[in-house]
């Protein structure tokens, strides 16, 4: 396995021992939170570099601080009545991705050449988008949206900043059904692991290679797990994201082209540069381009471009997966992201080769075998360090749990069934 690796391919060594943190408390994060405000309207001002710069270090500090000292799911724990925090792992590792989030944008906004604006949503479809005026007003409530938005949804960092589907967007309603049904489709997915490996639902974690099974057995197994825990990662993040735009919706009064789809049916991909650059949430894309594909771009051409992309986001979830709290290794987690930028290098290589592009069919099935392949390596290190021991749902309250169970006991009963009308054809 990928973790068997020498210690060479660790291109990244482990952040501190995630067993010295503290409990999170609220105010432990406020300075960080009214300093990366106040950057957001220091960015949107003009001839403010050298306040920026001033405030940078005091960010970067304190979101180093929060990251690596406070531990999310201990106070989770407490507030929600849960014995064991390992169960609530997976919210650590979401603050902790924040805090880096929060460190990267103070980045780049501090060395932006040109002062961040908000566009008025166009009328028209043919509506040139205008930059909002610069009254205080207007500042103090642009500035809150900048620190909220990740996609650069009406703003002019963004290529796209108005982004128009072929579809009218959904009512409320249907923005509610459909969060209703990502959250099932998330905890079926999930819970289908769980029952069928136990051993990696415990907080200590367990491989996702069975070794209690024979090869063939092992892999389709491992294969099945990967496309289950790829479908409730799809399912969940874009359950959260139906949740924002319902609270932004119906409390903010936003307009619904305000929360364009975050995925594009990823399954439909037919290559890998599809996948990644289309079809996959791009909640952290603008820090991949600027940290990453910018940099590569620059010093060695498009390829590199691609590949400073990923090792960005190879870093972002190496990082990640060291605050569930049980230490890390880039082989497998970084490793993944790397291999995927790998991948579409070869694609370039081969269109450029035989003047063809991947896609159809077979790309299609090259981007499943390429992505599930390297995948399970991953998801058998996140296996290995606890990730499938979170609860997301109360045990009374999964819907997946109640499906499976209810499945089983169908197939068993008609099974039982068929078995009796064939004892009885035989007499």
């Amino acid at each position: 396995m990928l973790s068997d690796l020498p210690s060479v391919f660790l291109l990244f060594p482990n952040p501190p021992d995630p067993s010295l943190r503290q409990p999170f408390a609220p105010a432990a994060t406020l300075p960080l939170v009214l300093s990366h405000y106040v950057l957001a309207v220091l960015a949107i001002l003009p001839n403010t570099f050298i306040f920026k710069l001033s405030l940078l270090p005091i960010i970067l500090w304190q979101a180093w601080c929060c990251a690596v000292k406070l531990d999310f799911s201990m106070w989770l724990a407490q507030q929600v009545g849960v014995r064991n925090a390992d169960r609530l792992s997976f919210w650590n590792l979401a603050f902790v991705v924040g805090m880096l989030s929060i460190a990267l944008k103070s980045l780049e906004w501090t060395f932006i050449k040109k002062p961040l604006r908000r566009y008025e949503i166009p009328k028209g479809q043919g509506s040139i988008p205008t930059e909002r005026r610069l009254s205080i007003s207007n500042v103090l409530l642009d500035a809150l949206d900048l620190f909220c938005n990740q996609r650069g949804i009406g703003w002019s960092w963004s290529s796209n900043p108005f982004p128009r589907e072929c579809v009218p967007p959904p009512s409320i309603t249907t923005v509610l059904a459909k969060t209703f049904f990502k959250v099932v489709v998330f905890d079926t997915s999930q819970y289908l692991v769980q029952y069928n490996r136990p051993t990696i639902a415990k907080p200590g974690g367990d491989s996702l290679f069975d070794p209690s099974l024979d090869p063939l057995s092992r892999t389709i197994w491992a294969a099945f797990a990967t496309i289950c825990v790829g479908l409730s990662g799809y399912a969940m993040i874009d359950s959260m994201y139906h949740i924002a735009t319902l609270v932004g919706r119906i409390f903010l009064r936003q307009s619904a082209s305000q929360w364009p789809p975050l995925f594009h049916r990823p399954w439909m991909s037919t290559s890998i540069h599809e996948f990644w650059s289309v079809r996959w949430h791009q909640l952290l894309r603008q820090l991949f381009i600027i940290f990453g594909a910018r940099p590569g771009g620059t010093l060695l051409g498009r390829y590199s471009a691609f590949m400073g992309a990923f090792t960005v986001s190879a870093v972002i979830h190496h990082i990640g997966l060291w605050s569930l709290g049980r230490g890390t290794e880039f082989s497998t987690t970084g490793g993944f992201f790397l291999l995927m930028g790998v991948g579409i290098v070869i694609e370039g290589v081969f269109s450029k080769v035989t003047g063809l592009r991947v896609k159809g069919f077979y790309g299609w099935v090259w981007t499943m075998l390429w992505t599930l392949l390297w995948g399970s390596f991953m998801l058998d290190g996140w296996a290995r360090h606890g990730m499938f021991a979170n609860e997301f749902l109360p045990n009374w309250l999964r819907p997946g749990k109640v499906i499976v169970h209810t499945a089983l006991h169908l197939y068993k009963h008609g099974k039982f069934s068929w078995d009796l009308m064939s004892l009885n054809s035989a007499d």
